[in-house]
C-alpha cells in the first residue's frame, strides 16, 4: 500500500497523452479533453516535414490553434533531416508554438528503413549532427525541443551511448519508452534503463525533465512506477487511456459516477464529429473501429458484442451494434 505522501505525489504527476497514429488527431483530442480530465498535454501523431515547405495544408489544419483551442498540444516531428526539421519549426513558431518534439522512437519498418524514428539510433554520429543543428537553430528562436526515444535499436545496452549523446543537449523533456526498436511493443519494459537515465540526469540537474512512457495501462501500473521512482514528475500514456479513459480520474480519486453514460456520450459525440468531418462517409465508422480495438477493454464481457461493431459496414449498423453492447455490458 502506498503511504499518504506517496499518494499525494502520484496525484501531482504531469500526464501527457501519447501520440497514436490514426487516432489522436485534432478531433479526438478536443472531444476526449471535453469528457475526461487530468491530461496535462497532448503530443500529436508525428508529422513528416516537407523538404521545401516544412508543413502542408493538412498539417497546418491539424495544428492550427483554432482547431486545438483550450488544450495544450506538443507537435511531434519525424525526420532524419535537420533542414526539414528547422523549416517545420519555423512554421510552428509562426503558429505560436514554443515547444516541439522529435520522434526517435517509432519502430515501424517503413519509418526505420528511412533512418527515421528509432532507425536514427543505429547511427549516433549522424544523429549527433542532426541534434546539433536543430538545437543551434532553436537557440536562436527560443524554441524548446523535447525528444521521445527508445533505448536502442538491437539491445538495451546501446542506451548507455545514446544517453551520453542526449546529455550534450538542452532537451526540454526526454520521454523514454524503455524498449528497443526490435522489441516493438512486445514483452516487458526495461525499467533499469530508465533508472540509468534518472541517475545520470540527476548529476546534471535535469531529472525533472525525464518522462516515462510504456505499459502504463492500469492504476496499479502507475502506482508501481511511483513506488520504484518516487521522484518522477511526468508520465506519458497512450494505449492505457484509449482502453480506459477514466484512468487519470482514478489516480486523482475523482468521483466518476455515471461512467456508462459518460462513455456513451463521449463515443457518440466523437462519432458525430467524424461523420461531419468525412461528410457522412463510412470512413467515420472505420475511425471508430480503430478506437474500439482499445476501448472495448472498458467493458465487462464484451467479447460477443464487439464482433457486431467490427462487422458494421455503415452508420446504421454501427450505431445499432454500439447500442446493443451498451445494453448488455457494464463498465469495469
Amino acid at each position: 500500500m502506498l503511504q499518504e505522501g506517496k499518494i499525494e505525489k502520484m496525484k501531482s504527476l504531469a500526464v501527457s497523452f501519447a501520440p497514436m497514429e490514426g487516432i489522436t488527431g485534432r478531433i479526438f483530442r478536443k472531444i476526449f479533453d471535453k469528457h475526461f480530465k487530468g491530461i496535462t498535454d497532448y503530443y500529436t501523431p508525428f508529422i513528416t516535414p516537407k523538404e521545401k515547405r516544412g508543413l502542408d495544408k493538412k498539417d497546418i489544419k491539424e495544428l492550427s490553434p483554432e482547431n486545438n483551442e483550450g488544450i495544450k498540444i506538443i507537435p511531434q516531428i519525424l525526420t532524419n533531416s535537420a533542414e526539414a526539421f528547422n523549416l517545420a519549426a519555423e512554421k510552428l513558431i509562426g503558429l505560436g508554438y514554443k515547444e516541439i518534439n522529435l520522434n526517435l522512437g517509432c519502430p515501424s519498418g517503413t519509418v526505420v528503413n528511412k533512418g527515421r524514428g528509432s532507425g536514427a539510433l543505429k547511427d549516433l554520429d549522424s544523429l549527433e549532427k542532426i541534434l546539433t543543428s536543430i538545437y543551434a537553430h532553436a537557440e536562436n528562436t527560443d524554441l524548446r525541443i523535447s525528444i521521445k526515444t527508445r533505448i536502442g535499436y538491437e539491445n538495451a545496452e546501446e542506451f548507455v551511448d545514446i544517453l551520453l549523446l542526449y546529455k550534450k543537449f538542452p532537451f526540454e523533456k526526454l520521454i523514454i519508452h524503455p524498449r528497443t526498436r526490435m522489441e516493438f511493443y512486445k514483452g516487458g519494459v526495461h525499467k533499469e534503463s530508465f533508472a540509468l537515465a534518472f541517475d545520470e540526469c540527476l548529476k546534471i540537474g535535469s531529472a525533472d525533465r525525464l518522462c516515462f512512457n510504456g505499459e502504463l495501462n492500469t492504476i496499479d501500473d502507475i502506482k508501481k512506477l511511483n513506488e520504484e521512482f518516487p521522484e518522477i514528475e511526468h508520465i506519458m500514456i497512450g494505449r492505457g487511456l484509449l482502453r480506459y479513459p477514466f484512468l487519470i480520474e482514478d489516480i486523482l480519486e475523482r468521483d466518476c459516477a455515471d461512467r456508462k453514460i459518460r462513455l456513451k456520450n463521449y463515443l457518440d459525440e466523437l462519432f458525430s464529429a467524424y461523420l461531419e468531418e468525412f461528410n457522412g462517409s463510412p470512413v467515420a465508422v472505420l475511425k471508430m473501429k480503430e478506437l474500439w480495438y482499445y476501448i472495448k477493454e472498458s467493458f465487462e464481457h464484451y467479447e460477443d458484442y464487439i464482433k457486431m461493431i467490427q462487422k458494421a459496414k455503415n452508420v446504421a449498423e454501427y450505431r445499432a451494434a454500439v447500442n446493443v453492447l451498451f445494453s448488455n455490458c457494464d463498465v469495469k
